[in-house]
Parts: structure tokens; C-alpha cells; sequence
């Protein structure tokens, strides 16, 4: 059984507990759809900024938080605003819905999509570009995405009005990003993946080709994803997945399932193909809510 130090390595990260913001810009609130919404934008090693929209709860905190990680879809001008409810598909607006049910929830932008596109050039090939030059430079744009969500996480532990567990939610590259998150950062106490777990295997036998951070340089040879599952422990996965799912065969997704240690992963397989549906939707964000609300000693600050 590998380490988490070991996924660290994998992905070319640093401990996660050590990522925190160099700098924070956060704007004044204003109330969105039953929710306070406002926009903080996390800036990160070498200036990098991470936009991002802050959904708390209208009562009073503390409460419970999580980081809610947008899909990908070929959409890359929909990052943090589709899971905020503010446009592209209202069956991704689980970042609006988790602070209606009393977990505030940041959601960034991820490298490529929405405010962190790059100008002028078209939005699939600025996606390879980064990717590349990230390799060339030793890096893998996985890991600057779960880089962002542990700097995200650390955000949200030095917040007054955020107590106990903190969590991730996402759907497709949402989920996948958010189970890599998980294995790096123990801090990440829970999380929601639909229709975003699978192996490289699966996909690539399938002749699936999925976005560049689905490839971490040596994935495969270290075991594939259910190998980075089997390292989470003491926290919780809820796991859904489509038994018709065109882009993340059913296959690769109950290998991983069956890789994650006792206690630890909750799988919802379902009739269905790449959806996340409002019955599957509202059971699993209940679900986050009520294991986030769980008595806990505060989390460490990075």
C-alpha cells in the first residue's frame, strides 16, 4: 500500500498543509439567491491568482465548509460559475445548493477554465500548452489543480466563522480532481465524486480521451487510480456513477470503489449516463452536510 507521500510525489506537489495563499483580495457581499455571495480571489506562489465565488449560508455561522470543483465539458468558460448557479447547466449548481443547506462553499476557478483562460488563444490548445510546458518544467497540471484546492482548504480553515470538517464536492473533472485532492490532503475530511472515478485502463481501452490531468506521468505503473484510493483514511467518499456513463465506463469506476479501505467509501451506482440528477443530487449533498456537521477538534492551520 502506497503513502500519501507517495501521491505527492506523483503529482509533483508539496505537502498540502503547507499551501496557503500569499495573498487574499475579498470583496463585499451581497445576497444571491437565498445565499451571501462574495468574490475572493486566492493569490498563490509566483503571484497566481485563483479566482473564486464565496457561497456562505444566510444564518449565522460557524459552519461547516467545503470547496465545490466545477466539470469540465469542453466548457471552458464555465469554471466557478456553474456550480454557483449563475449559468451553464442548473443540475451542476451544487455549489449553490450545499451554503442553501448551511455548508458555505468556495468554488475556483481551475487552470484553463473561465477567469484564468489564457487570451487569445483557443481554449482546448491553452489547455494542452499549460499542460505541457508544466511537465517540461517537472510539474503536472493535476497537480496544480490539487494544489489550488489545498490552498483553498487552507483558506477556509483560517476563517472564524468555519468550523469542524471541511469537504470537496464535484461532478466529472470535478470529481476527479476532488478524489486526487483527498488522497493528498487529510484535511479533507469528505467528499462527493459523481461520475469522475475510474482508471486510466478503463478509458484508454475504451479509446476515451479525457482531459491532460487525467495522465500524471506514471500513473499506471504505480497502479492506476484505485492505488491513490486505497490511500485515504479516516474520511468518507460518496462515489456516483452511471452504469451507462459513455466517458467513465462503470468497470474502471467499481475497481477504484473496491480499492478504498473499510468504512471508508459510500457507491451509488445508478440507471443513468455522465448526470448528475437532482434525486441523486439532494441525497448525496445531504449526505456531505450531515458528515460535515459531525463534532470534530478543530482542524490544524497550515
Amino acid at each position: 500500500m502506497i503513502t500519501r507521500e507517495r501521491v505527492w510525489q506523483l503529482l509533483r506537489v508539496p505537502d498540502p498543509a503547507t499551501i496557503a495563499p500569499e495573498a487574499v483580495q475579498v470583496g463585499g457581499a451581497e445576497l444571491w439567491r437565498t445565499v451571501n455571495r462574495s468574490r475572493v480571489t486566492l493569490i498563490g506562489g509566483g503571484g497566481r491568482p485563483v479566482p473564486c465565488w464565496w457561497l456562505t449560508p444566510v444564518t449565522d455561522g460557524p459552519w461547516p465548509a467545503a470547496v465545490a470543483i466545477h466539470q469540465h465539458n469542453g466548457e471552458f468558460h464555465l469554471g466557478k460559475s456553474e456550480p454557483a448557479g449563475m449559468s451553464g447547466d442548473p443540475h451542476i449548481a451544487y455549489g449553490l445548493e450545499l451554503p442553501q443547506r448551511g455548508v458555505a462553499t468556495l468554488i475556483p476557478d481551475l487552470s484553463g477554465f473561465e477567469e484564468r483562460r489564457r487570451p487569445g488563444l483557443d481554449d482546448t490548445r491553452g489547455e494542452q500548452l499549460a499542460a505541457w510546458d508544466l511537465v517540461a518544467r517537472g510539474r503536472t497540471l493535476l497537480g496544480m489543480h490539487v494544489e489550488d484546492i489545498a490552498m483553498a482548504v487552507s483558506w477556509l480553515t483560517q476563517q472564524g466563522a468555519v468550523t469542524g470538517r471541511v469537504g470537496v464536492v464535484g461532478h466529472s473533472l470535478g470529481a476527479q480532481v476532488g478524489l486526487y485532492a483527498m488522497a493528498c490532503d487529510a484535511r479533507i475530511r469528505a467528499g462527493v465524486l459523481s461520475c469522475g472515478v475510474g482508471t486510466v485502463r478503463s478509458t484508454t481501452a475504451a479509446d476515451i480521451l479525457h482531459n491532460p490531468a487525467w495522465y500524471p506521468p506514471g500513473i499506471v505503473e504505480l497502479g492506476d487510480v484505485p492505488v491513490v484510493a486505497s490511500v485515504l483514511s479516516e474520511q468518507r467518499v460518496l462515489v456516483a456513477a452511471g452504469r451507462q456513463d459513455p466517458i467513465f465506463p462503470l468497470a474502471g469506476a467499481v475497481e477504484v470503489v473496491d480499492s478504498f479501505r473499510q468504512d471508508v467509501v459510500d457507491f451509488r451506482p445508478f440507471d443513468g449516463v455522465h448526470e448528475f440528477t437532482d434525486e441523486l443530487r439532494a441525497s448525496a449533498l445531504e449526505w456531505l452536510r450531515g458528515i460535515l456537521r459531525r463534532p470534530e477538534t478543530p482542524l490544524p492551520h497550515p
